[in-house]
């Protein structure tokens, strides 16, 4: 007389494998959020308080002009509407409106935008569009680094003393095109062979992302709203 054979094990039921997935999936979906939350909210933050160096390099060339015609920056313009159009909605208890802003800068954030940006010379090309022109100082670089030569560009009043050709710079700033090579900075620091800062930096006006900007503006706003409309 043989031995029976054991069943065959059976497969999970297709509901289970289903409500498997649903969890993995929703899983995935918190982590990718928790991540986008934290890390886009970290780096607008740095972003605005204290970003990193732009990069290191040696100065090959430099040239100094005693007055321009400040640049027209239509970012500051741009975010003075955005945070004019949020307030309104905050204010009537729409709230919806600035959380979806606070959403899209948060992604973009977390994506490190940059561009566009501005700076407080936006009001000196403001009162140029009016007719009353305004002239500030710009210093101009070509910075070697390890990469390639970048030109850097600094506007505005400046404090400190412009570096020379020959000295070995880290500066702080921001890309004005993707392929790297032109630089719009803010805070030029000499440093030594081994990275270490020498002297007084030489700072011009500083600039600051649109993106992470209006991040902050939009949360203030997404608040205000929900705190308006629950005291309703």
């Amino acid at each position: 007389m043989t031995a029976e054979s054991a069943p065959p094990p059976q497969a999970p039921s297709t509901p289970a494998v289903a409500q498997e997935e649903a969890v993995k999936a929703a899983q995935k979906l918190w982590d990718i959020t928790k991540t986008v939350v934290t890390v886009g909210g970290r780096t607008a933050w740095q972003e605005l308080t204290n970003p990193s160096p732009a990069l290191d390099g040696t100065v090959t060339e430099r040239f100094e002009a005693e007055a321009i015609t400040p640049p027209n920056e239509p970012a500051f313009w741009a975010f003075v509407a955005s945070v004019i159009v949020l307030a309104v909605f905050a204010l009537a208890g729409r709230w919806f409106f600035p959380f979806v802003a606070t959403v899209v800068t948060l992604v973009l954030s977390w994506l490190r935008w940059k561009r566009p940006f501005f700076s407080p010379l936006a009001w000196k090309g403001l009162l140029s569009l009016l007719g009353r022109p305004a002239q500030v100082p710009s210093a101009y670089l070509k910075v070697q680094t390890t990469t390639g030569e970048v030109q850097v560009t600094l506007l505005g009043e400046r404090q400190g003393e412009l570096p020379q050709v020959g000295d070995r710079l880290r500066l702080w700033g921001i890309y004005e095109d993707k392929a790297m090579t032109k630089l719009r900075a803010w805070k030029v620091q000499r440093i030594d062979e081994a990275g270490q800062p020498q002297g007084e930096p030489c700072q011009v006006p500083r600039l600051f992302p649109f993106v992470p900007a209006l991040f902050f503006a939009s949360l203030a706003a997404t608040i205000l709203g929900w705190l308006i409309a629950w005291l309703r």
